[in-house]
């Protein structure tokens, strides 16, 4: 509470108050007063909280004189002194601050029977609701008949509360009409004074609609035994709004009921409410009595649910089960477990379902044994019933449903394994892989990926292995490819020299190099491997690892396998270093280019070294020209100047225009040479322009293609 004072405090200590009003300034404060006026908005709340304190030192008279600076809205710029006395009230309302909350209040109180107007007398209100004067109680009541303040008022005495206050709104209330009546009624409700029972009965009677709802409320949250008799018959009222606010009110009235020790009374209501709703077919509140009944009457109310979960509505079904899940013990479990046979399947689901959120070893017994039932629908409600246990036991059963021949039973058993809450599922889901042979192992790989393997990488390295067939190793690779960590990578390792190994070693080996933090230790970890490894196939899909990986030792590595003897290891070592992460395979890719032997390695090398030279956007423009200019030097073909000229294409520089002006004359190349340089050229500024208009005279004179010439055009016009 202290808490909530100082922050409220603080927060209309530093900007101006709420409701102030832009006008001529008031009459100009003198003496002492004027001076600590003078100080708000506060810089901060401590300095906010030190000119309140003095506001409060002047007693009751500098109260008075800080009231008086208050009025009407619009009529004058008042904001400091609505702000001042605004935190004048929330300051004393401070505990232990008694003394000085009295004389507050004692300056309101007075002000209130003076002769400030309307608007400025529900400031005043305001002011003394904040503070919570009980002595304020016999003033603010004198406003509830007002149509203008009675709201302010009833807020008032009912944050006063007590005994005094609700007495006042109870003797205001047949004085009372319009909004104020409404108001009475209202917080009479919300202060749940027992006295206005009879009284409120009577405004139950109202000709107002709004202040005959009001009135069903309020007795409703008043909590008396003898206001069913009101709501009973407000229920049967001809609107169905009323009826409606009526049944909600009866509700509210049997929960007061049972809150203040009046069971009998409580379950009366409710009995009487679920009948009445069963007839005229209300769903809603029949689950809401249910609930009641259940909250009420704990395992008692068991012959009422299970009563419920024979209707033909889902919606009651479910009102009932939900209940039920609250009651405790195992007489309920046993009286359930009891009825279930006389049930449809879809109910005997729903109960199960309800039985396991409760827990208790008997609901996952009987969950393991509809499993085993002979009516399809009876296994298919065991099955997702499970889905709500975190029991070891009933994720065990459902391992031995994705054996079944059922496919039906066999997805609503993944569907099932997926969603258990719980590691245990997880733990029995990958033991059942690491125990060997198993129909559904598929199945079973995906929902330990589904829920989460990393823990249990082991597992999917043993279906990895093959002991599943093809199809569960090829989940398991997919699955390893994000999960597997570097201590794996033995395991992983074996997998790959084992004969007939498919891609799914090198994928994870592969992927974990791309993740691994320090390059240059997981490069070492590979190299080692290689050297024990003499299988062209391991050899050549470890190279691959490494460029996947890169770093110098993986390059240090890679660049001599470019000469080994077996084609393969070979070929794999061109295309790691042609896709290689960085810049630091380019000298080498840019000498396959120069000198390798097989064509298709040269031009592998050559669209290697161009994607990097292309990347390397940090590097100085002219070191990356250089390369374009090494990468045309290279090129044995007009395919593979052209892959340089598109390159260049994106080039922003005159130096790349000069390079390739000198292709247009290539009969060739001539078309893609005039495209790159018109792109290169709208890239260009006012700097470049002799040179662009140089270049794309050259363009219209060599192109042919009709929109090459239109763009060249275009250029020249914008220069």
């Amino acid at each position: 509470m202290r808490l909530l004072w100082a922050s409220a405090l603080a927060a209309c200590l530093v900007a101006p108050a709420a409701g102030a009003a832009a006008g001529p300034a008031t009459p100009p404060p003198s003496g002492p007063l004027a001076a600590i006026l003078e100080k708000f908005p506060a810089a901060d709340a401590a300095a906010g909280r030190a000119a309140v304190a003095e506001l409060v030192k002047l007693g009751p008279r500098g109260v008075a004189d800080l009231a008086a600076l208050v009025v009407e809205p619009g009529a004058a710029d008042d904001w400091r002194a609505r702000q001042a006395l605004h935190g004048v009230a929330l300051y004393v309302s401070r505990p232990g601050a008694e003394a000085e909350r009295l004389m507050v209040c004692e300056a309101l109180r007075g002000l209130l029977a003076g002769p400030a107007p309307t608007a400025v007398k529900g400031f005043f209100l305001q002011q003394l609701r904040i503070a919570g004067c009980p002595k304020a109680v016999p003033a603010v009541s004198g406003f509830l008949l007002d149509d203008e303040l009675c709201e302010y008022a009833a807020q008032t005495l009912v944050t006063i509360g007590g005994g005094e206050a609700a007495a006042a709104l109870l003797a205001a209330r047949p004085k009372s009409h319009g909004k104020c009546r409404l108001t009475i009624v209202q917080n009479l409700g919300v202060l749940r004074y027992a006295p206005a029972a009879a009284d409120l009965a009577k405004a139950a009677a109202d000709p107002d609609r709004e202040v005959r709802m009001a009135a069903l409320r309020a007795l409703a949250n008043i909590g008396d035994p003898a206001a069913w008799e009101t709501l009973h018959k407000a229920a049967a009222a001809e609107s169905a709004y009323e009826r409606a606010v009526a049944t909600d009110a009866a509700l509210l009235l049997a929960q007061r009921l049972a809150e203040t020790q009046r069971p009998r009374e409580a379950e009366e209501v409710y009995r009487a409410l679920l009948a009445g709703a069963k007839a005229r077919g209300e769903r809603h509140i029949v689950g809401a009595a249910l609930r009641g009944l259940a909250a009420l009457l704990g395992a008692a109310a068991a012959d009422d649910l299970v009563q419920a979960m024979k209707d033909g509505d889902p919606q009651v079904r479910a009102a009932a089960m939900d209940a039920a899940a609250l009651l405790p013990g195992d007489a309920v479990t046993a009286a359930w477990l009891a009825v279930m046979p006389s049930l449809e399947p879809q109910a005997r689901g729903e109960v199960l379902a309800m039985l396991v959120r409760r827990g208790g070893s008997a609901a996952t017994a009987a969950v393991i044994a509809a499993m085993g039932e002979r009516e399809e629908a009876a296994r298919l409600a065991g099955i997702r019933a499970a889905a709500e246990s975190s029991d070891g036991k009933a994720a065990e059963a459902l391992i031995g449903m994705l054996s079944s021949p059922n496919d039906k039973e066999k997805q609503a058993a993944r569907r099932s394994l997926e969603r258990m809450p719980g590691q245990r599922a997880t733990a029995a889901v990958a033991q059942a892989i690491l125990d060997g042979p198993f129909t559904g192992a598929k199945e079973l790989v995906s929902v330990l990926v589904t829920r989460g393997a990393r823990n249990y990488v082991d597992a999917l390295l043993a279906a990895a292995d093959g002991r599943f067939g093809p199809d569960v190793a090829a989940e398991a690779y997919a699955a390893l490819e994000n999960l597997a960590e570097e201590k794996h990578a033995a395991s992983l390792l074996l997998l790959l020299s084992l004969p007939d190994s498919p891609a799914g070693p090198e994928r994870a080996l592969a992927a974990m190099g791309t993740r691994a933090k320090d390059k240059d230790a997981y490069a070492d970890m590979i190299i080692q491997a290689m050297d024990f490894r003499t299988v062209t196939r391991v050899r050549a899909a470890l190279v691959r690892v490494l460029g996947r990986t890169g770093g110098d030792k993986a390059l240090a590595a890679v660049r001599p396998a470019v000469k080994d003897s077996r084609p393969q290891v070979q070929d794999a070592a061109v295309r790691s270093l042609a896709d290689w992460p960085d810049a630091a395979a380019a000298p080498d890719l840019l000498e396959l280019a120069r000198s390798a032997a097989k064509p298709a390695h040269q031009v592998l090398a050559l669209r290697g070294y161009v994607r990097l030279a292309g990347a390397m956007t940090e590097r100085p423009e002219a070191e990356r020209l250089a390369m374009y200019a090494a990468a045309l030097a290279a090129a044995r073909r007009p395919d593979e100047k052209r892959l340089v000229l598109g390159a260049l294409g994106d080039m922003k520089s005159a130096d790349a225009l000069q390079m390739v002006v000198p292709l247009l004359a290539d009969e060739a190349l001539r078309e893609e040479a005039a495209a790159a340089a018109v792109k290169i050229a709208r890239g260009l500024g006012a700097d470049s322009r002799e040179a662009v208009r140089a270049a794309m005279k050259k363009v219209l004179a060599a192109a042919q293609t009709e929109a090459t010439r239109r763009d060249a055009e275009e250029v020249l016009r914008s220069m």
